[in-house]
């Protein structure tokens, strides 16, 4: 079976009984890392520098939830990101994040093809956290929505939490699988058990740090794992916060874990106004105050919900409430690693390059949570699962989604009416302020 992360890249993940997970995301090559520096730079003001030199700007989907104008960074909090790893060159792009490096892990098996399947050897704890040179970035882009990024030392992106410490876990991987039918288009996946083993390593983590921890997981799987379930259940009993993307399969319903009750599941939704003139600099736009007030294309409201963002489905016995919030989860930037493929019209591989990335998925979206969750935890620590859950989507349900739907343009789909029903998104659209002011209430 097949799961898939919350970025519409699709990316597999396999499990050993064989389940696969994937992680969900859509890629558009936003600019190349060596033409960036003229285009970009020049907008920017250089005497408003961070504290490492580079002129700091808030992109859109920050400013959508409001990270922008609180106080709280995340600073102390952990925020385990369970995914593909980090590029090679995370060191450049994260320079100045906390990217607990010495705490990351990764979990492998070596693979083989049979001639009718794939066959996993033992469970591997020493694969290390970095992606292969073929590999997939989306571990990266999910980090840097968190913590922010550095665009060819020209200028920083701020994240949604820019203090947390990230910790990398690679539970989803990159193979070259002599004799598979996709051989040469180099698969990523993960099985349940590396999945499980990278919740299980952050539960035995947490007690010995000196600081609350979240796992972020933009990844899914179509069926419920107990070896998952059970893997979560032990984090959360050891103090861990726990959020999931909902998934991309629309009304075929949540992925899970995002679908088990006791997980922060996250919906994918975006603003109207992100794609006002087209391609180049529109991600830095300002967003308003108050999205509940028309926009230029007639909307009442300036928030919508994207159409592959999953939703729950009753025949899978999911309920309303098992989906808690919707988060930005349409064009989101960020460097990323995009394929590794087999071009048989040359003979040779072809290597997307390492860039910057505009993607869309519910995996764009857990992570805006998570940041906020961390925000959350750096002014109360001690807040465990169900509280946490009960902040957020309190903190949600202020800024419902409009009923009657939202029209969006993009430059490759044109002018779409996007439409949905009050239970397919959760509570509401989360924002950092109001789940600081929730926290208030109810930590």
């Amino acid at each position: 079976m097949k799961i898939k992360s919350s970025t519409l890249v699709v990316i597999l993940i396999v499990s050993m009984t064989p389940i696969f997970f994937s992680a969900f995301a859509v890629t558009t090559p936003l600019f190349g890392v060596g033409d960036v520096r003229e285009e970009l730079y020049a907008p920017f003001d250089a005497n408003v520098l961070t504290a490492n030199g580079l002129p700091e700007v808030d992109p859109f989907w920050v400013d959508l939830v409001d990270a922008e104008v609180v106080s709280n960074d995340g600073e102390g909090v952990y925020i385990a990101v369970l995914d593909t790893g980090l590029v090679e060159d995370w060191p450049f792009f994260f320079s100045q994040a906390d990217i607990a490096w010495d705490l990351g892990k990764g979990f492998s098996h070596d693979v083989s093809w049979d001639g009718n399947d794939y066959v996993f050897g033992p469970l591997l704890d020493d694969r290390g956290f970095s992606t292969h040179w073929y590999g997939s970035g989306h571990g990266t882009h999910v980090t840097s929505t968190i913590v922010g990024f550095n665009v060819n030392n020209a200028f920083w992106v701020r994240g949604v939490a820019p203090k947390a410490s990230i910790i990398p876990v690679l539970v989803l991987d990159t193979w070259i699988v002599p004799g598979a039918p996709n051989e040469d288009n180099f698969p990523t996946f993960g099985t349940d058990e590396m999945v499980a083993a990278g919740i299980q390593y952050i539960a035995d983590l947490a007690p010995t740090l000196d600081g609350p921890v979240i796992i972020s997981m933009s990844l899914g799987d179509t069926v419920s794992v107990d070896i998952i379930e059970n893997a979560i259940n032990n984090a959360i009993e050891a103090g861990v916060i726990i959020i999931a993307s909902a998934g991309n399969e629309g009304y075929a319903g949540m992925g899970w874990p995002g679908a088990y009750p006791q997980v922060i599941s996250v919906a994918a939704g975006g603003w109207t106004g992100q794609w006002p003139y087209g391609e180049g600099g529109f991600w830095l736009s300002d967003v308003p105050e108050d999205l509940k007030t028309p926009d230029y294309l007639g909307n009442n409201w300036q928030l919508y919900l994207e159409d592959f963002s999953s939703r729950p489905n009753k025949y899978l016995g999911q309920k309303s409430f098992h989906l808690d919030v919707c988060a930005p989860g349409s064009s989101i930037v960020g460097p990323f690693q995009s394929a590794v493929y087999w071009n048989p019209d040359i003979g040779s591989y072809v290597q997307t390059p390492l860039n910057y990335y505009y993607l869309w998925g519910t995996s764009m979206a857990a992570p805006h949570v998570s940041g906020m969750a961390s925000l959350v935890l750096e002014e109360y620590p001690d807040v465990e699962q169900a509280k946490m859950e009960k902040i957020l989507k309190n903190a949600a349900r202020g800024l419902p989604l409009p009923a009657d739907g939202s029209w969006v343009w993009d430059p490759w789909y044109g002018l779409y009416h996007f439409e949905w029903s009050g239970n397919e998104y959760g509570a509401g659209w989360l924002q950092a302020d109001a789940a600081l002011i929730s926290a208030a209430k109810f930590a």
